[in-house]
């Protein structure tokens, strides 16, 4: 979408901007790594110049490898490789079993963290510490324990304060195998943001040095919405977003130089007629190509999101605006996507939904796989032998490459007659199937040991608050 020179025009502002205005950051660890490393400090304000910008931006990775509890390496984050991850759980969920929407409980998290485990082009977990049945305050540490015992797949993990945070680490460290397994092959990735416009809170900076200082893979990406906490225009919430991605940079790279740091932003708009700040809209999935392009062009590892939609039940506009987020996020080469099944303006979860998008998926990587062009896939001796008029059906050629082309699980290629005696929709037929693997999936269980030890330190943190 944008080419070098434009590319080069948004950063060069987005480097006017942190030294012209800055941004609002007040952690006092923070501001004195950036005093001593010559940005200027104005009451809350730091402005930060563009040399410091470029340091950070050539100290930290350009790729990052993630691995499964077992060790083996399953995300290359960096380049245009895409790898996209699911929510277990959210302020409600969408049951698949009656179509009711309702409060997501710690069942749901765990059930639908095996759903996940169980579908093959969804590559992580995500544990958003959305869960009713527990304190706000250790729904963070209960959403993670779920990923953690009925998935070996790597976690994005939300914790909202420090102290959870240090417990994240010390369960994902459990169920590896200890600290130095955990920083050698990183199975837990963090979420940490800004509020936009141009301000760091306090405990999300202090998450972040404690990620950098411990060598854990962050994100820290905001959320963004043009007409609400950004300008009316495509470029300049562009801008705003590389600014407070960047300016956090700048801090992690000062506390540990090399640290493992994932860039990003989502660039959305507020919906003039609804107010609601919108997760299908086409600016939105605009927005997200851009920062993936902007993430090329500093060289770092990004954070993107797809499978996403503002519709309330899964329908077509839910499978319409997942689609298309999804087709994007691909041809844009974003690297850790996440948000599928994540709906209704961000506020349920679907694991139909789920079941639905690892389908997409699917059928998108098929679709850009790159066509090969030797002698045998341009098959011209085939073509000879049959001549004109014949038939491929009963030739050799065929009956060796006819495995090479996508099946569809849930995608309906039969006839009319067939469809009357078959499972019928779409919507009923992704419903049934996540059902089934919610209820039969069985994933590689922690052991009992580690998986008492990690419960451990939820019932830890829920005492504390006693």
């Amino acid at each position: 979408m944008l080419c070098d020179d434009r590319r080069a025009r948004i950063a060069n502002a987005v480097l006017d901007l942190l030294e012209g205005v800055g941004v609002k950051l007040t952690e006092v660890q923070a501001r004195e790594l950036l005093r001593g490393a010559g940005a200027r400090i104005e009451g809350d304000c730091v402005h930060l110049p563009a040399d410091l910008v470029h340091q950070a931006v050539e100290s930290a990775p350009s790729h990052i490898d993630i691995y499964s509890r077992h060790g083996d390496r399953v995300m290359d984050l960096g380049g245009t490789a895409a790898h996209f991850g699911a929510h277990i759980d959210a302020p409600d969920v969408l049951d698949p079993q009656t179509g009711l929407r309702r409060p997501c409980t710690e069942t749901d998290a765990g059930r639908i963290a095996r759903l996940i485990d169980a579908l093959g082009n969804l590559s992580y977990t995500t544990a958003s510490g959305m869960l009713s049945n527990r304190p706000a305050a250790v729904a963070d540490r209960a959403s993670l324990a779920q990923c953690l015992l009925h998935s070996p797949k790597p976690v994005l993990a939300m914790p909202v304060t420090l102290e959870a945070l240090v417990d994240a680490r010390e369960m994902a460290a459990i169920a590896v195998g200890g600290d130095d397994v955990l920083r050698d092959r990183p199975t837990l990735i963090v979420y940490a943001e800004p509020v936009s416009p141009l301000l760091h809170p306090d405990d999300a900076i202090r998450r972040l040095l404690y990620c950098a200082d411990h060598q854990i893979p962050v994100v820290y990406s905001a959320y963004a919405a043009m007409g609400g906490t950004a300008p009316m225009s495509p470029l300049a919430i562009i801008v705003q977003l590389c600014a407070e991605s960047l300016s956090a940079l700048v801090v992690h790279q000062l506390k540990r130089p090399g640290a493992p740091f994932i860039f990003g932003g989502m660039a959305s708009i507020m919906d003039m007629r609804t107010t609601v700040f919108s997760y299908g809209a086409p600016e939105f999935q605009r927005g997200n190509a851009l920062m993936a392009e902007m993430a090329h062009h500093f060289g770092l590892p990004n954070f993107g999101t797809a499978g996403t939609s503002d519709a309330q039940i899964l329908d077509g506009q839910a499978v319409l605006e997942a689609t298309s987020s999804c087709l994007v996020a691909y041809l844009t080469g974003a690297n850790l996507i996440h948000d599928v099944g994540l709906l209704g303006n961000a506020t349920v979860v679907m694991p139909a939904m789920i079941v639905a998008t690892d389908e997409i998926i699917s059928m998108l990587r098929q679709l850009l796989e790159p066509v090969p062009v030797g002698d045998d896939d341009l098959a011209l001796d085939v073509i000879r032998a049959v001549g004109p008029g014949g038939e491929f059906v009963t030739h050799q050629h065929t009956f060796e490459h006819f495995g090479g082309v996508w099946y569809p699980d849930l995608l309906y290629r039969g006839g009319a007659e067939a469809w009357v005696a078959s499972d019928g929709r779409f919507e009923d037929r992704v419903s049934a199937r996540a059902c089934e693997l919610m209820d039969r999936h069985e994933p590689e269980p922690l052991p009992e040991e580690l998986a008492r030890a990690v419960q451990a330190v939820v019932a830890r943190a829920e005492a504390s608050l006693s």
